[in-house]
């Protein structure tokens, strides 16, 4: 049984089985390994297994995005009271994290003796959080419109210039009042 290969071409971002290239030989930006499947399955066995893991990966950056963004949205609000709490502590937002069950064990480490450790801290958690919400912001998928390793390349620089701007501490703009 001979297999038909499926080509890309340099110009376009589809599939022809026309194009002068296999997928394989395309040059690319990015650097990428075209082995042979370790699983030796068929085809059809491989984009099943392959649609699979793709899933599974999606399900975890999920995961971490939605982690991310919960911790980037609590610490945001520690480490603007810590910077803000005598400057405006007559404001909506210093009121609300003063009478907030979900912050008010954090406010009393805030204001105790080792006030300056759990703000240290949360600030590092702004930082990292703010950093992963970042890197994992990639969109559901690559557009149909666009190249599929110029999209990748387009993420690691977004990845890249995040890296470059670790850690981001700005607590500046007033949070958010949640759960209202």
């Amino acid at each position: 049984k001979k297999r038909k290969i499926m080509a890309i071409s340099d110009n376009k971002s589809s599939i022809d089985s026309k194009a002068k290239k296999p997928a394989a030989e395309i040059k690319s930006p990015l650097k990428r390994s075209v082995t042979i499947s370790p699983t030796r399955k068929s085809l059809e066995d491989e984009v099943i297994y392959l649609r699979y893991q793709n899933k599974i990966l999606k399900s975890a950056i999920n995961a971490v995005k939605k982690t991310a963004s919960e911790n980037l949205s609590k610490s945001y609000e520690l480490v603007w009271y810590a910077k803000n709490r005598t400057r405006y502590p007559a404001h909506k937002v210093s009121n609300w994290l003063d009478k907030s069950d979900e912050h008010s064990d954090d406010i009393k480490a805030l204001k105790g003796s080792n006030g300056d450790y759990h703000h240290g801290f949360n600030s590092g958690l702004l930082a990292a959080s703010r950093m992963f919400n970042e890197h994992v912001d990639i969109g559901e998928s690559v557009p149909d419109s666009e190249d599929p390793w110029a999209f990748a390349s387009k993420i690691n620089e977004k990845v890249e210039a995040s890296k470059k701007s670790f850690p981001d501490l700005r607590a500046s703009e007033f949070p958010p009042i949640r759960g209202k």
